[in-house]
């Protein structure tokens, strides 16, 4: 049946081949088709008889397509069926017992394995058209010849089986390119409450009342999701030996071994290299933890090594759907006092957030001591969208009772110094939680215009007795830190935020953009004796030490002495706010707007000339100095190395 819009099936197929290379095996082709003299089989002779005369037919050819489309279309037209026709000889003919034989692929690797299958069987389907449309067509032209082999090939391939030595060779190349460790975050695809990490489909339905997480398959393994369908978070672990599992972050954590007959399990519905367990056969380990099955969000971590078989270990066990799976009786459920923030978890502030409280001030002064202008009220809409590259922090701000509460979606200037120092003057408190998507998080407190702490839960120590008593109730090395950190902030300040709270604020949907303050100038720390307590490095390598032996006042002339190095090898060197600065050896008010302006996204082009200017102006001499030199280094490029010579010689060496 001719198909005028389309083509045939042959010529549909043709036209989805990279032109190029269709054209390059024209080329190689042409002459020998040209000069083929074949006789016609009996399978052939028996095939309907296309017009021997001269015929006419309407057909299209569209501009830009090559010769080849133009002849293949001609063919539809004048004889249809003829590609159709080549189509069943060719799949005759590669089930032949003589023809088979010869249509082995064979090479040294994978690739040569693949253009191999595919050459012969181009070469069958150019005999085959050859013969067939000659016999139809006397008047063919060899591109039509050509262009329905390559057709026909092309269709025919994508349902013939590749050679066994193809399949041997794919696996050679993943077990030599396959490294340990590795470790990827991906998903699997959960049917009927079930996942696995598996070589091949699930076949009967597994059986979770042993450990109420994993069940071993003949294959691989199963795990029971919370959720009936859909996909599931999992992070997996390529591992030489078992590591240490932290507990704590987890409801159920199982252990158990499994037999792989060929070894390269991947997850259902995600079969990509990078997620697959080893490529071999034998008797592999695995650990299955997984938190969040009784909420909405659940998230696993597979880890896999390769052990002799033995007994499933539970390690943990503490959600409703394990319990149930194993017919166990329910615990009571422990109330935590951190629960009333677990609503976070579910929100968008989950993978990266900082939330600031603020003691008895009004939405208007946080918006303020954040640097930014009420004045422009931007839609959120508007920060989500903008380039990855661009940074640029916002907040967005709302009345609480007992005071405000600042909200930043992916910035972090609430838990910086200067902003906890602005926020909590005069006479007031201020604490911040940040947390982002690496897993980092900060906890803040600040009274009076002072920082009492700073610190990340879990992994590093404070002081602060304050703090500690905060905490003391809570686990702050669980699964649920930066509730912790939340619930601490809120009995600090006595300002808290709901999942209520959030909402109006994302109803609203206005955040405001924030002009940043200036970086923290840090007190470079010495001993006793006044050295350095931290000797050994800084823009001048081990001659940095030297600088605590000078006087304050030297110091204050080294570091403004750089500040006008920097200055005047900039654009710069005239401006106004410039020479205003070092004049005074402090930073005029325009010179200040200006260096905060340039931490921005569309204004960095002089960043380093304004922070070494900052960094000046530090209180410390001895910071003032160090700093100052780091800034300029950085900001003169090219004239770095005369930079730190007359540093050097400025201090006496």
């Amino acid at each position: 049946m001719p198909q005028p819009h389309h083509g045939s099936a042959a010529k549909v197929a043709f036209t989805g081949l990279p032109q190029l290379v269709a054209e390059r095996l024209l080329g190689a082709l042409e002459m020998s088709v040209a000069a083929l003299d074949l006789p016609v089989p009996e399978l052939v002779e028996a095939l309907p008889q296309g017009p021997r005369g001269t015929s006419s037919a309407i057909f299209t050819v569209s501009r830009g397509n090559s010769e080849m489309a133009g002849e293949l279309s001609k063919l539809d037209a004048i004889v249809p069926g003829a590609t159709d026709m080549v189509a069943y000889v060719v799949a005759t003919l590669a089930t032949h017992s003589l023809i088979a034989p010869l249509l082995v692929a064979t090479g040294a690797d994978e690739a040569a394995i693949a253009a191999s299958h595919g050459a012969l069987h181009l070469a069958l389907a150019v005999l085959a058209a050859t013969i067939v449309l000659r016999s139809l067509w006397p008047q063919v032209t060899v591109e039509a010849i050509v262009g329905a082999a390559l057709g026909v090939t092309a269709r025919f391939l994508q349902e013939a089986p590749m050679p066994a030595a193809y399949a041997e060779a794919r696996l050679a190349r993943r077990r030599a390119e396959y490294l340990m460790p590795r470790h990827g975050r991906t998903s699997a695809t959960v049917a009927e409450h079930v996942f696995t990490l598996a070589e091949g489909p699930l076949e009967t339905a597994p059986d979770f009342s042993d450990n109420g997480l994993v069940a071993v398959l003949p294959h691989g393994i199963a795990i029971r999701s919370g959720q009936e369908s859909g996909s599931v978070s999992v992070n997996l672990a390529v591992v030489e030996r078992p590591p240490t599992q932290n507990l704590s972050i987890w409801d159920e954590v199982v252990e158990v071994s499994w037999h792989a007959p060929n070894g390269g399990a991947s997850f259902a519905g995600h079969g990509d290299a990078a997620q697959i367990t080893p490529p071999w056969p034998g008797d592999y380990r695995v650990r299955v933890a997984v938190r969040g099955r009784d909420a909405d969000r659940e998230d696993y971590e597979v880890t896999v090594w390769r052990a002799p078989a033995a007994r499933p270990v539970v390690h943990k066990h503490s959600d409703l759907v394990g319990y149930v799976l194993r017919g166990e009786p329910v615990p009571p459920v422990a109330v935590v006092p951190d629960e009333i923030y677990h609503w976070v978890e579910n929100s968008g502030l989950s993978q990266a957030a900082t939330i600031t409280f603020v003691t008895g001030k009004s939405s208007s002064e946080v918006l303020r001591d954040f640097g930014a202008d009420e004045s422009e009220p931007t839609p959120m809409s508007e920060f989500f969208d903008r380039d990855y590259q661009n940074a640029d922090p916002w907040v967005c701000v709302l009345d609480v009772p007992g005071g405000a509460v600042a909200v930043e979606f992916d910035s972090w200037e609430g838990s910086k110094s200067p902003v906890l120092r602005a926020l909590s003057s005069p006479d007031t408190t201020a604490a911040s939680m940040f947390w982002n998507v690496k897993a980092l998080c900060q906890f803040s407190l600040a009274r009076n215009g002072d920082v009492l702490t700073q610190f990340e839960l879990g992994l590093a120590e404070t002081t602060s007795a304050e703090a500690l008593e905060l905490l003391a109730d809570l686990d702050v090395k669980g699964r649920h830190r930066n509730a912790v950190g939340l619930l601490a902030a809120t009995r600090f300040t006595g300002v808290s935020l709901s999942a209520k709270d959030l909402a109006r604020i994302e109803a609203v949907g206005i955040g405001y953009p924030v002009l940043p303050l200036l970086p923290e100038l840090y007190v470079e720390q010495r001993l006793d004796d006044g050295s350095r307590a931290l000797p050994g490095h800084g823009p001048l390598g081990a001659d940095t030490d030297r600088l605590a032996a000078l006087p304050d006042a030297d110091l204050r002339d080294l570091a403004w002495w750089a500040a006008d190095f920097a200055a005047a090898h900039s654009e710069l060197s005239e401006h106004p706010a410039v020479t205003a600065s070092l004049a005074g050896r402090a930073l005029t008010p325009e010179a200040e707007a200006l260096a905060r302006r340039s931490q921005l996204h569309e204004h960095t082009q002089h960043q380093w000339t304004w922070m070494t200017l900052h960094a000046a102006t530090n209180p410390d001499p001895l910071g003032a100095a160090i700093g100052t030199l780091g800034k300029a280094r950085n900001a003169v490029a090219g004239h770095a190395a005369d930079l730190l010579d007359q540093a050097r010689a400025r201090v006496g060496r």
